[in-house]
């Protein structure tokens, strides 16, 4: 790993438990996605590559969850213009229902924050990882982000 590289796991998640369906959520161990960020001398936030996905993620970061959750912090910090590179690998299946595009999200925004010297607590970066899953759901749903962000059973 680079000195400038940051590589955060974000885990996969429950959310539809028994009664709480869509209310309540946990994390797992395992399955989850990873996302490796660093500095560049370009402008801007590139999705360099994605593995996992079999082509079916675009590296565009506005349509892509961990990017447009990165983006949105960068966008809060003043900061869109700063150069960072992105890769995306995804650990578990797409639509599989254990969340993830909200590990994307998560892990996106995550490691950015970090690459960054954490200028958001953990819990500041939720209305960042929303903004992906809205992306993908068409809706501000936080029981899987949550769940992926901070761990344990949310609801």
């Amino acid at each position: 790993m680079a000195d400038n590289e940051i590589r955060v796991f974000a885990p996969a998640t429950v959310a539809n438990v028994a009664c709480g369906f869509d209310q309540l959520g946990f994390a797992l161990s395992h399955p989850g996605d990873e996302v490796v960020v660093r500095f560049t001398d370009q402008p801007g936030l590139v999705i360099t590559h994605i593995t996992g996905a079999d082509g079916k993620l675009s590296c565009d970061p506005r349509e892509n969850t961990a990017g447009v959750s990165a983006l949105a912090m960068l966008e809060a910090l003043g900061k869109k213009d700063l150069g960072i590179e992105m890769e995306i690998h995804k650990k578990m299946p797409l639509g599989s229902g254990l969340g993830s595009s909200a590990a994307s999200a998560v892990a996106g925004v995550f490691a950015v924050n970090e690459l960054l010297g954490r200028p958001f607590e953990k819990k500041g970066l939720l209305p960042f990882a929303l903004e992906g899953e809205f992306l993908a759901h068409k809706a501000y749903v936080a029981d899987n982000v949550t769940s992926s962000l901070l761990g344990g059973f949310f609801c």
